[in-house]
């Protein structure tokens, strides 16, 4: 099974978030990976958005404030599942980064910190996608204090899934890989917009529109030829993708 890798930068600035956008168009565009696996390099996942930009009045923030927006859309909408490999620091930008992946694995020396408060600043791109995995309480904290937590903590407030050894990090990483990948590419992308829809339905709202959705679905030719074959030969409908 092909996969994806995606190298992220230690920081993020105009230059580097133009490599990032450039290397999630080739992943958009490669058919034949079955997911994508986000890393970064020598103890570093990624620092976020280089404090430089901020420091010179002469530099427009907007310009890599966009270009980082636009990287985090891209990934809730990837047509394939993503996985964040996280060993080591990250920061800032770097939490939302690895707050928009479907999977978090993180080794037990990882910290997470979202410092921006602390300069004044507030972190307004990383916010939106960080508390679809932490409650918005969690994120205040998260924000307010702006010191580091490490990967028990992380794990335990939902923005890390689970904590792997250093030396079976990419082992994990495939074998969860191949485990998404038996979901096909449109349910990926549907599950994401089901979840972020959910959140402003009321429960009642919420349950007469999931009916509506399942009942569009078995409707779809592809979902009853594979939900047949199940029943007919016990044939799971991950087999041959």
């Amino acid at each position: 099974m092909s996969v994806r890798r995606i190298a992220l930068p230690a920081s993020l600035t105009v230059t580097s978030l133009s490599a990032l956008s450039t290397s999630l168009d080739e992943a958009a565009a490669d058919g034949e990976a079955r997911g994508w696996v986000l890393h970064g390099v020598a103890g570093t996942f990624c620092r976020g958005m280089d404090m430089t930009v901020f420091a010179e009045g002469s530099v427009d923030a907007s310009v890599s404030l966009r270009q980082f927006a636009s990287c985090i859309s891209r990934l809730r909408r990837a047509p394939r599942p993503t996985i964040a490999v996280v060993d080591g620091e990250v920061m800032g930008g770097g939490v939302g980064l690895a707050a928009a992946c479907d999977v978090v694995l993180a080794t037990p020396s990882s910290t997470f910190a979202l410092p921006e408060a602390l300069f004044g600043l507030l972190p307004g791109v990383v916010l939106p996608t960080l508390i679809e995995r932490l409650t918005p309480q969690q994120a205040r904290l998260m924000t307010l204090r702006g010191r580091a937590h490490d990967a028990a903590w992380a794990q335990r407030s939902g923005l890390v899934d689970e904590i792997v050894a250093a030396e079976d990090l990419e082992r994990v990483a495939g074998r969860t890989a191949r485990e998404l990948a038996r979901t096909s590419p449109a349910r990926v992308i549907g599950l994401r917009s089901w979840m972020h829809e959910l959140v402003n339905l009321e429960p009642d709202a919420a349950l007469a529109r999931g009916a509506a959705l399942t009942a569009g679905l078995v409707r779809d030719p592809d979902v009853r030829e594979a939900v047949r074959c199940f029943v007919e030969d016990g044939t799971p409908p991950w087999v041959g993708r």
